[in-house]
């Protein structure tokens, strides 16, 4: 989905929590991460040079100077540190010769000569090639990984395309990195063009067999690029557009009541008015200050700063604010259920059906003192998420059927009619059948290898112990409780890998599938802060 932006973006290279990208110069990570930076320790000292465009020298500030030469050690430990903070505060490279930067220095080591922005852009290339590598590791040792991709235009035109890998890795902790990037040199987004840089950037991350689903928000020819790529058998293709995307579409079409627009064009109106106007912004500031007052009731006391005819045609009646109130009250379970598809790293698939199930039957149904208005409302909202997520039962088995009855919060899928859950079950049991010989059972394992703990079950026999018999598995995994839904079921999983090892090994492929692009549409929100007249990202050819 194409998204105009005041910023033109030459793309970001980035460590988030545990987003890692590595295409592009400019990088940021968080204090806990500092360590996946220090990769380069044995890099020569390279030739540094002053810049001299500067307007401002060293000498223009009273600050004395010793006139040693720094050891070559020192003096790289510093220009490390400097290309670092360059990347992680996303900071033009022309900082390191900027007259700020100089005295700064001169009064923490006046010895020091500052890189060029030559100088930093080579420690940059080598410091994204080196997590380029740690990236490549990690992903190494998965067996699936799911991606988000989505795609931006910039306010010149400019086409870019991002896509980000998640993963769960053996410790069941998700872990997530921003692959790439990068401009999309054909006028068009056609799903053709699309489907081309998807399977090229795969390909180059050596991911393209581990591939379990790629999601994408509803626009046409992404959906279609993705239904293009055949890159393995395993790969999901079916319910995996962006959640929370297709819930604001639901919302939309529900915002079209005509009683309910009528209200929002004049709310519209009077947010534009307070936001051009700065004498009424300051007033209203002015009087919510002294008053206390809520900001819906004080337009009638502006009329002093405000044209009166031009606050009449504003003003909000009372009936208004009733229909004000009551949408407040309809929206809130979407605003949180949009805000719980949106986290970063614990927003599965497994909860899209489940959820909007909940809020379709929980709070939507409809009530004995609802007015037309709040009747229509939930009517049409109702009939939107259940048409756009599927939640009738049409005997296709999507991902997110199958994510469900793997997640211990909702395995009993009590969400779903009883012949669809015959159906799931009976498929996901074909599933673990297919992986239960390839998984090795630990009690298989050389004495010497075993811990107490596995020695003595198995001598006692004790039923925990992992079996690679499919249906054995299946049926203590149906009897096991279904876990509250507050809690965490990736924990669940890591206590129960050993017990469950087939099951397991389809639920990290199936944990690993998010429930949005949030992701990839959050990685273009960072990289339009990046670039702007006076900062300047490099893009790197990889």
């Amino acid at each position: 989905m194409d998204r105009p932006a005041n910023n033109q973006i030459h793309g970001s290279a980035r460590l988030y929590r545990t987003h890692w990208s590595c295409n592009i110069v400019t990088l940021y990570t968080s204090d806990s991460e500092n360590e996946m930076l220090e990769t380069r320790n044995d890099l020569e000292p390279i030739t540094e040079y002053l810049n001299s465009q500067s307007t401002t020298s060293l000498n223009d500030f009273d600050q004395p100077s010793t006139n040693k030469l720094l050891s070559p050690e020192r003096t790289e430990e510093i220009h490390k540190a400097l290309s670092k903070m360059i990347a992680m505060n996303q900071m033009p490279l022309s900082f390191c010769s900027s007259p700020g930067f100089k005295y700064f220095m001169n009064v923490v080591d006046p010895n020091y000569k500052p890189c060029s922005a030559e100088s930093v852009k080579n420690r940059l290339k080598l410091l994204t090639s080196d997590i380029r590598q740690l990236i490549k590791k990690e992903l190494n040792e998965v067996t699936n990984v799911s991606c988000t991709t989505d795609c931006w235009t910039s306010i010149s035109q400019d086409s870019y395309i991002t896509i980000i890998c998640h993963t769960i890795d053996q410790h069941w902790k998700p872990k997530s990195y921003t692959l790439t990037t990068h401009e999309v040199n054909e006028r068009h987004h056609t799903a053709v063009n699309l489907a081309h840089h998807l399977k090229k950037s795969l390909i180059e991350w050596e991911i393209e067999k581990k591939i379990s689903s790629i999601v994408t928000d509803n626009a046409a020819n992404v959906i279609n690029a993705v239904s293009q790529l055949e890159l393995n058998d395993n790969m999901e293709k079916s319910g995996l557009t962006c959640a929370a995307h297709s819930l604001q579409l639901a919302v939309n079409k529900t915002l079209l009541d005509d009683e309910i627009q009528s209200v929002l064009t004049k709310s519209s109106k009077i947010v534009c008015h307070f936001k051009h106007s700065s004498i009424s912004m300051k007033s209203l500031e002015k009087t919510q200050q002294q008053l206390n007052l809520p900001k819906l009731t004080l337009l009638q006391y502006y009329r002093n700063i405000t044209a009166s005819n031009i606050a009449q045609k504003l003003e909000i009646t009372e009936s208004e604010w009733l229909i004000i109130e009551k949408l407040l009250v309809l929206l809130k379970s979407l605003q949180a259920l949009t805000t719980l598809f949106c986290g970063e790293l614990e927003s599965y698939v497994s909860m899209v059906r489940p959820l909007m199930h909940k809020i379709v039957t929980s709070h939507y149904e409809h009530g004995i003192d609802d007015d037309n208005m709040t009747e229509r409302f939930k009517n049409t909202i109702s009939y939107q998420l259940t048409t756009r997520f599927e939640l009738t039962w049409k005997d296709i088995i999507t991902a997110r059927h199958v994510a469900s009855f793997l997640d211990p919060r909702y395995k009993d899928m009590d969400h779903e009619s009883v012949k669809a859950r015959e159906i799931i079950r009976s498929h996901v049991l074909q599933l673990i059948e297919s992986v239960a010989p390839t998984i090795k059972n630990p009690s298989d394992t050389e004495e010497s290898d075993l811990k107490m703990s596995n020695v003595l079950s198995f001598i006692y026999k004790d039923h925990t112990n992992s079996t690679n018999d499919a249906s054995t598995q299946f049926t203590e995994y149906l009897s096991e409780p279904q876990l509250r839904f507050d809690l965490n079921p990736l924990e669940w999983w890591r206590t129960r890998e050993e017990k469950y090892p087939a099951i397991a090994t389809i639920a990290k492929k199936y944990f690993a599938i998010p429930s949005t692009s949030a992701s990839s549409e959050k990685c273009f929100s960072t990289a339009g802060n990046i670039v702007n007249p006076k900062k300047v990202a490099f893009f790197l050819k990889m």
